[in-house]
């Protein structure tokens, strides 16, 4: 068994190689030709946001320590204001307030899989440290798009607000899970929760699932 920092360390590498291959070869070309795709691509943070708000409630409901409990209810206060400034902004890119639903389609699988984690190292494996860096990569190509098409509103939301936010989701993840991953077990449990988010962002970005949860309705 390596030490939790050297865990940790190799896991976000690997986390980052992975990054990079779900955004180049399912996120992007999920996207590519559609002509409201930015609409469509902030949807789907809405969508990420409200999961990310019950899964962490979830959390909070059946943990016993105080310093979790904080931890998750400060992620539900975070994504709760990106969810509001997503709708705002979604507004104003032609979709009727309150026509939209994070909701519709379902809750993925992914949420699923969230709510099911039973141990504090796979909740913040895969909940913070996962999927924040997930976000990270995914909002930072997003933001090249936006740039592509002189976007300059939604670029300064990603830049200012939801990057720096997710950015901080991963940082606690990371730092919260080299006090939890010490036992080989703990390691494992993380290393397990971390692939198995990985394997279903991969197939969220597919064009047939996101045409699924997204649907066509919402737009106006």
């Amino acid at each position: 068994m390596v030490s939790a920092d050297i865990f940790v360390a190799e896991t976000e590498f690997k986390n980052q190689e992975s990054f990079r291959g779900l955004v180049t070869s399912g996120y992007l070309p999920a996207f590519a030709g559609d002509a409201a795709s930015v609409a469509d691509m902030l949807r789907l943070e809405a969508k990420f946001a409200i999961e990310s708000i019950e899964a962490a409630a979830i959390w909070i409901a059946d943990t016993d320590s105080l310093e979790m409990k904080i931890v998750l209810g400060a992620q539900c206060g975070a994504h709760a204001r990106e969810c509001q400034r997503l709708q705002e902004r979604l507004s104003v890119l032609g979709l009727a307030p309150g026509s939209y639903d994070p909701r519709q389609g379902g809750y993925s699988k992914l949420f699923a899989f969230l709510r099911s984690l039973q141990t504090s190292e796979e909740r913040v494996a895969a909940g913070l440290l996962t999927l924040g860096g997930a976000a990270v990569a995914r909002l930072g190509a997003l933001l090249a798009v936006c740039g592509e098409r002189g976007d300059a509103e939604t670029s300064e939301l990603l830049r200012s607000g939801m990057i720096p936010d997710e950015q901080r989701r991963a940082d606690e993840g990371r730092d919260r899970l080299v006090l939890l991953a010490t036992a080989e077990d703990s390691q494992a449990r993380a290393r397990r929760a971390v692939f198995k988010t990985i394997e279903l962002l991969g197939e969220l970005y597919e064009p047939g699932t996101l045409r699924r949860v997204l649907g066509r309705a919402g737009r106006k």
